[in-house]
Protein backbone atom coordinates (compact mmCIF):
# COMPACT_ATOMS: atom_id res chain seq x y z
CA UNK A 1 0.00 0.00 0.00
CA UNK A 2 2.73 2.33 1.01
CA UNK A 3 4.36 1.74 -2.62
CA UNK A 4 1.19 2.88 -4.27
CA UNK A 5 1.13 5.65 -2.52
CA UNK A 6 4.73 6.64 -3.11
CA UNK A 7 4.58 5.91 -6.93
CA UNK A 8 1.60 8.47 -7.39
CA UNK A 9 3.44 11.06 -5.90
CA UNK A 10 6.29 10.74 -7.92
CA UNK A 11 4.37 10.66 -10.84
CA UNK A 12 2.28 14.07 -10.39
CA UNK A 13 4.48 16.91 -11.79
CA UNK A 14 5.68 19.35 -9.22
CA UNK A 15 3.43 22.02 -9.20
CA UNK A 16 5.75 24.91 -9.15
CA UNK A 17 7.92 25.39 -12.26
CA UNK A 18 11.21 27.50 -12.63
CA UNK A 19 10.99 31.37 -14.52
CA UNK A 20 12.60 30.16 -16.96
CA UNK A 21 10.97 26.47 -17.76
CA UNK A 22 7.38 28.65 -17.41
CA UNK A 23 9.24 31.74 -20.09
CA UNK A 24 10.61 29.14 -22.82
CA UNK A 25 7.15 27.33 -22.35
CA UNK A 26 5.41 30.35 -23.27
CA UNK A 27 8.07 31.09 -26.21
CA UNK A 28 7.04 27.77 -27.49
CA UNK A 29 3.70 28.09 -26.95
CA UNK A 30 3.13 31.42 -28.87
CA UNK A 31 5.76 30.09 -31.98
CA UNK A 32 3.92 27.09 -32.17
CA UNK A 33 0.67 28.89 -32.54
CA UNK A 34 1.76 31.99 -35.14
CA UNK A 35 3.89 29.29 -37.24
CA UNK A 36 1.85 26.26 -37.12
CA UNK A 37 3.57 22.75 -36.87
CA UNK A 38 4.17 20.67 -40.09
CA UNK A 39 2.50 17.29 -40.30
CA UNK A 40 3.31 15.02 -43.22
CA UNK A 41 5.32 17.94 -45.12
CA UNK A 42 2.36 20.16 -44.96
CA UNK A 43 2.26 23.41 -42.18
CA UNK A 44 -1.26 23.14 -40.33
CA UNK A 45 -2.17 25.85 -38.22
CA UNK A 46 -3.42 25.07 -34.50
CA UNK A 47 -5.32 26.51 -31.99
CA UNK A 48 -3.80 27.89 -28.81
CA UNK A 49 -5.69 25.11 -26.98
CA UNK A 50 -3.47 22.66 -29.55
CA UNK A 51 -0.31 24.27 -29.07
CA UNK A 52 -0.91 24.11 -25.37
CA UNK A 53 -1.12 20.21 -25.40
CA UNK A 54 1.95 20.19 -27.60
CA UNK A 55 3.98 22.47 -25.21
CA UNK A 56 2.23 19.71 -22.62
CA UNK A 57 1.34 23.04 -20.73
CA UNK A 58 -2.71 24.11 -20.03
CA UNK A 59 -3.70 26.78 -21.60
CA UNK A 60 -5.09 28.66 -18.70
CA UNK A 61 -1.81 28.90 -17.04
CA UNK A 62 0.36 30.04 -20.13
CA UNK A 63 -2.20 32.68 -20.57
CA UNK A 64 -1.68 33.59 -16.77
CA UNK A 65 2.66 32.82 -17.21
CA UNK A 66 2.05 35.89 -20.27
CA UNK A 67 0.30 38.34 -18.14
CA UNK A 68 2.45 38.22 -15.27
CA UNK A 69 6.16 38.14 -17.78
CA UNK A 70 4.34 41.28 -19.29
CA UNK A 71 4.08 43.09 -16.14
CA UNK A 72 7.45 41.92 -14.83
CA UNK A 73 9.04 42.98 -17.92
CA UNK A 74 8.35 46.15 -16.85
CA UNK A 75 10.71 46.01 -13.69
CA UNK A 76 13.03 43.39 -13.56
CA UNK A 77 15.04 41.07 -16.13
CA UNK A 78 13.60 38.26 -16.11
CA UNK A 79 16.83 36.37 -17.41
CA UNK A 80 18.58 37.57 -14.34
CA UNK A 81 15.98 35.66 -12.25
CA UNK A 82 15.32 32.84 -14.67
CA UNK A 83 16.63 29.87 -11.87
CA UNK A 84 13.99 30.95 -9.09
CA UNK A 85 10.71 29.58 -9.28
CA UNK A 86 7.56 31.26 -10.59
CA UNK A 87 6.15 31.92 -6.89
CA UNK A 88 9.20 34.07 -6.32
CA UNK A 89 7.70 35.82 -9.22
CA UNK A 90 4.31 36.04 -8.03
CA UNK A 91 4.84 37.16 -4.85
CA UNK A 92 7.64 40.28 -6.08
CA UNK A 93 4.52 41.46 -8.17
CA UNK A 94 2.33 41.05 -5.16
CA UNK A 95 4.94 43.64 -3.22
CA UNK A 96 5.32 45.67 -6.34
CA UNK A 97 1.64 46.27 -7.18
CA UNK A 98 2.05 50.15 -6.99
CA UNK A 99 5.21 50.20 -9.23
CA UNK A 100 3.50 47.83 -11.59
CA UNK A 101 0.97 50.47 -12.17
CA UNK A 102 3.20 53.71 -12.59
CA UNK A 103 5.64 51.83 -15.24
CA UNK A 104 2.43 50.48 -17.00
CA UNK A 105 1.01 53.90 -17.20
CA UNK A 106 4.59 55.50 -18.06
CA UNK A 107 5.01 52.79 -20.64
CA UNK A 108 1.14 53.63 -22.02
CA UNK A 109 2.26 57.31 -22.45
CA UNK A 110 5.74 56.74 -24.29
CA UNK A 111 3.63 54.71 -26.49
CA UNK A 112 1.17 57.39 -27.21
CA UNK A 113 4.60 59.49 -27.29
CA UNK A 114 5.83 57.95 -29.68
CA UNK A 115 2.78 57.06 -31.69
CA UNK A 116 2.46 61.19 -32.01
CA UNK A 117 6.07 61.11 -32.88
CA UNK A 118 5.57 58.95 -35.70
CA UNK A 119 2.35 60.47 -36.78
CA UNK A 120 4.10 64.03 -36.78
CA UNK A 121 6.75 62.24 -39.11
CA UNK A 122 5.01 60.78 -41.07
CA UNK A 123 2.38 64.32 -41.89
CA UNK A 124 5.65 66.43 -42.30
CA UNK A 125 6.91 63.72 -44.94
CA UNK A 126 3.07 63.88 -46.84
CA UNK A 127 3.73 67.88 -46.31
CA UNK A 128 7.16 67.73 -48.10
CA UNK A 129 6.10 65.15 -50.57
CA UNK A 130 2.82 67.35 -51.26
CA UNK A 131 5.13 70.33 -51.30
CA UNK A 132 7.72 68.68 -54.20
CA UNK A 133 4.87 67.43 -56.27
CA UNK A 134 2.88 70.80 -56.23
CA UNK A 135 6.21 72.45 -57.34
CA UNK A 136 6.56 69.89 -60.33
CA UNK A 137 3.05 70.66 -61.20
CA UNK A 138 3.49 74.17 -60.89
CA UNK A 139 6.72 73.69 -63.09
CA UNK A 140 5.06 71.53 -65.91
CA UNK A 141 1.67 73.84 -65.72
CA UNK A 142 4.37 77.09 -66.24
CA UNK A 143 5.69 74.91 -69.06
CA UNK A 144 2.17 74.46 -70.74
CA UNK A 145 1.23 77.83 -70.03
CA UNK A 146 4.23 79.25 -71.84
CA UNK A 147 3.61 76.57 -74.74
CA UNK A 148 -0.08 77.50 -74.52
CA UNK A 149 0.72 81.58 -75.18
CA UNK A 150 2.75 80.48 -78.21
CA UNK A 151 0.28 78.17 -79.27
CA UNK A 152 -2.20 81.46 -78.94
CA UNK A 153 0.20 83.60 -80.57
CA UNK A 154 0.24 81.19 -83.53
CA UNK A 155 -3.87 80.99 -83.29
CA UNK A 156 -3.74 84.63 -83.90
CA UNK A 157 -1.26 84.72 -86.41
CA UNK A 158 -2.81 82.48 -88.11
CA UNK A 159 -6.49 84.61 -88.16
CA UNK A 160 -4.44 88.08 -88.87
CA UNK A 161 -3.10 86.09 -92.16
CA UNK A 162 -6.67 84.18 -92.74
CA UNK A 163 -8.46 88.27 -92.37
CA UNK A 164 -5.15 89.55 -94.70
CA UNK A 165 -6.02 87.03 -97.38
CA UNK A 166 -9.66 87.54 -97.41
CA UNK A 167 -9.20 91.06 -97.55
CA UNK A 168 -6.62 90.44 -100.32
CA UNK A 169 -9.19 87.93 -102.28
CA UNK A 170 -11.41 90.63 -101.62
CA UNK A 171 -9.54 93.44 -103.06
CA UNK A 172 -9.08 91.16 -106.37
CA UNK A 173 -12.08 89.86 -106.78
CA UNK A 174 -13.85 93.93 -106.56
CA UNK A 175 -11.01 94.79 -108.80
CA UNK A 176 -11.82 94.89 -112.91
CA UNK A 177 -8.78 93.81 -114.21
CA UNK A 178 -8.32 90.26 -112.82
CA UNK A 179 -11.88 89.40 -114.19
Amino acid sequence: MNSNFYSEITSKRVKERSIGDAYYRVQQWRYIFRNGIQENGILKKVTLKEAADLVKVPKKTLEDYIQIFNKAQLLINIKEISEKKMGYLRSYMKKNKSKIKKAIILNKQRQSEEGLQKQDQESYEKAQKNKIEDEQLTYINSFNLSENSECEKDSFQQEDDWEYSIQFFNKISNNPHFD
